[in-house]
C-alpha cells in the first residue's frame, strides 16, 4: 500500500511489467482498463519513463479548453432566427461581418443546444454529371414553380452560373401566366443563351414561345433529378427562408410579390452560397468573374463537383 502512495499508477504499471507480472495483475492494481495499461507500456517502452511522466504531467496541467463567449453564442442564435442558415454559412457570416473566428463544430455544438429541432450538419452527395452546364454569367438559366397554397405560384428562375435568382407571384399555372413571368425573367436577365423548364402545363406553348423569340428553350427530362438541381435547390431556400408553409391568399399577390423581391435582393447581395466559390454571395461571384473569368470558372467546377448545395 505505501508503494501506491508514493508512486504514480505509470510507475506501479511500469515496475510491475518489469517485474513479470501479467497484465491483469497490472490491472487489478492500478484499477485501469487492459487497453490504457497496453498504451502505457508501449508508449514507455519508446520514450522512457521519466519522459512519460514529464509528458503526463504537463497535458494534466494545460489550460482547459476556452469557454465560447456568451456574445459570441447570442449571435449565433440571432444569425440561425434570423436567416435559417446552416452552421457553415454562420461561420462564414461571423468571419466576414462581426470578425469572430470560431470552429463549426462550435457553432454546431450550440445549435443543437438552442433549437429543439437540430441543425442539419454539411451534406456530401453524390457526384453528378450535370447534362447542362454554364460557363459563364446568362449562359444557362432553369425555371420551375412552387406551389405556396391558396391558389399562390411562385415562379422561379435562377442563373445556374451566378446563381441570381427572379421569383415571379401568379395565381394560376397557365402557360399564359407563364409567359407573362417570362417577361419579367426576362427583363431581369437581359440576353440569355438557354432557357430550361419542365413539362408542366405553365411552360407549354405561350411560354416556350416567348422563350424562342429571344433564346433557345430546352425541357428537363422528367425523373432525373440531376436536370433541374439548380433551381430546385433555390425553391427549398425560398420555401424555408422567404415563404414558410403557411395560408397564403391571391388578393395578397401585390404584397407577396413585394416580399419575394426583398428576398431575392437579400440572396443575390447578402446570403452567403455554399454553391459557390468561398461561399461568397451571387454578386460577388459575378464581380469575380468579371476580373478573373478564368480562375472563377476553375473554383466553381471545383465546388460544383463536390455539391449541389443551395
Amino acid at each position: 500500500m505505501s508503494l501506491m502512495r508514493t508512486l504514480t499508477h505509470y510507475e506501479v504499471a511500469w515496475n510491475m511489467y518489469q517485474a513479470q507480472s501479467t497484465i491483469a495483475q497490472i490491472c487489478e492494481v492500478v484499477s485501469k482498463h487492459r487497453a490504457t495499461v497496453y498504451r502505457w507500456i508501449k508508449k514507455i517502452k519508446q520514450i522512457g519513463i521519466r519522459a512519460f511522466l514529464k509528458r503526463t504531467t504537463l497535458c494534466k496541467h494545460r489550460r482547459p479548453r476556452s469557454r465560447t463567449p456568451e456574445t459570441t453564442i447570442q449571435k449565433i442564435v440571432d444569425i440561425r432566427n434570423e436567416f435559417g442558415w446552416c452552421g457553415a454559412k454562420i461561420k462564414k457570416e461571423l468571419k466576414e461581418n462581426h470578425g469572430i473566428r470560431i470552429a463549426l463544430s462550435t457553432i454546431y455544438r450550440w445549435l443543437h443546444r438552442r433549437f429543439t429541432k437540430a441543425a442539419v450538419g454539411i451534406q456530401k452527395y453524390k457526384k453528378h454529371k450535370a447534362l447542362v452546364v454554364a460557363n459563364a454569367p446568362r449562359e444557362v438559366v432553369e425555371h420551375d414553380t412552387v406551389d405556396l397554397g391558396g391558389g399562390v405560384y411562385a415562379y422561379t428562375a435562377i442563373d445556374i452560373f451566378t446563381k441570381e435568382p427572379s421569383v415571379i407571384i401568379g395565381t394560376n399555372l397557365e402557360m399564359s401566366t407563364g409567359a407573362t413571368a417570362f417577361s419579367s425573367h426576362h427583363a431581369f436577365y437581359g440576353a440569355v443563351v438557354l432557357h430550361q423548364s419542365d413539362n408542366g402545363s405553365e411552360f407549354q406553348t405561350a411560354f416556350r414561345e416567348a422563350v424562342e423569340a429571344v433564346a433557345e428553350h430546352r425541357y428537363s427530362r422528367p425523373y432525373k433529378k440531376n436536370e433541374q438541381s439548380h433551381i430546385e435547390n433555390f425553391n427549398k431556400s425560398l420555401r424555408s427562408e422567404c415563404f414558410p408553409r403557411g395560408e397564403y391568399q391571391q388578393k395578397d399577390v401585390e404584397k407577396l410579390q413585394k416580399q419575394a423581391d426583398r428576398y431575392t435582393t437579400h440572396y443575390i447581395h447578402r446570403r452567403w452560397h455554399m454553391g459557390l466559390p468561398e461561399m461568397m454571395t451571387p454578386v460577388q461571384f459575378k464581380e469575380y468573374y468579371a476580373r478573373d473569368p478564368e480562375t472563377a470558372r476553375l473554383k466553381l467546377a471545383k465546388v460544383t463537383a463536390k455539391s449541389h448545395l443551395g
